[in-house]
């Protein structure tokens, strides 16, 4: 897979709490938006994405590529982002890049030296997690009970971000090998404008993952009846 061409990539966040929308040019921000979902994703993301070009001046045409985060998140949210995009993308003859949500968090946090720990709240006392240094994942995602997630994180200090942090920002606390250089932090703005620019970069290295969900766990209405 390639970008199309030179020009803007829209990139979409539905996968956390708060749906995400972004026009980037290079590294330009041509515009941007976050909402909380108090209506369902299905039946605001169209129209919000229209006010998004109207308001950098751009028709769907004019997009160089698409990138949406594909999970670990919400299951409805990234159904709905993907299949949206997906028309999308077809509509205009363009490529959809796929991108971790955990990545896209990651990118968003304003970092230093520090390890970035994502942690997305996943219910059932359970995070979704990944490890990055750098912006490269340093480890492999996960879904599990915040203790065991904490123990399997190097020492020193951590940059912990994502709404699963906040929650669990006591537990964290207490690790083993804390030091008052860790931080905890919600999710940061820019979740929509980093997975544009991720999008743009998989795509042009050729390692964008493919716009299929990453749940991590099967949704709750199979284990249901599974």
């Amino acid at each position: 897979m390639a970008v199309a061409a030179a020009g803007p990539v829209l990139g979409v966040d539905t996968a956390t709490a708060r749906t995400g929308i972004a026009l980037v040019d290079d590294t330009v921000v041509l515009a941007e938006a976050a909402f909380h979902r108090r209506v369902s994703p299905s039946r605001s993301l169209m129209p919000a994405l229209a006010v998004i070009l109207s308001a950098a001046g751009l028709e769907p045409a004019d997009l160089a590529a698409l990138a949406v985060t594909v999970g670990p998140g919400g299951f409805t949210g990234i159904r709905v982002g993907l299949a949206t995009l997906r028309a999308l993308a077809g509509a205009v003859g363009r490529t959809l890049a796929g991108v971790s949500t955990l990545a896209a968090v990651a990118a968003a946090v304003a970092g230093d030296e520090r390890p970035v720990a994502v942690w997305l709240d996943a219910g059932r006392h359970e995070v979704y997690a990944g490890c990055f240094h750098g912006g490269i994942a340093a480890g492999r995602e996960l879904v599990g009970p915040p203790a065991e997630v904490l123990a399997a994180l190097p020492d020193g200090p951590i940059l912990f971000a994502g709404d699963g942090a906040l929650r669990y920002a006591h537990l964290i606390a207490t690790r083993a090998g804390a030091t008052p250089a860790d931080t905890v932090s919600g999710m940061p703005a820019g979740v929509a404008a980093a997975t544009a620019r991720l999008g743009r970069r998989a795509l042009e290295s050729g390692t964008a993952l493919p716009p299929s969900p990453r749940y991590l766990r099967p949704p709750d209405a199979t284990r249901a009846c599974g």
